[in-house]
């Protein structure tokens, strides 16, 4: 159950980071990426993506 929210977390969080880079890139007036919302985001993408792997390796061992 927890690896399945995490990885829709994650999948959700990236597609989402990618739309705002390409957004960016049209048009940086904009700041999508460099806002404190988009920081927070990052972060709880980062920690998605790390609890993930720790899950997945204990799982493996098991």
């Amino acid at each position: 159950m927890k690896q399945d929210f995490l990885t829709h977390l994650t999948l959700i969080l990236s597609l989402m980071f990618l739309v705002f880079l390409i957004l960016d890139q049209f048009n940086p007036m904009m700041n999508f990426v460099n806002n404190p919302v988009s920081g927070g985001l990052l972060a709880v993408l980062c920690l998605s993506c790390v609890l993930q792997g720790v899950l997945r390796w204990i799982q493996k061992e098991e």
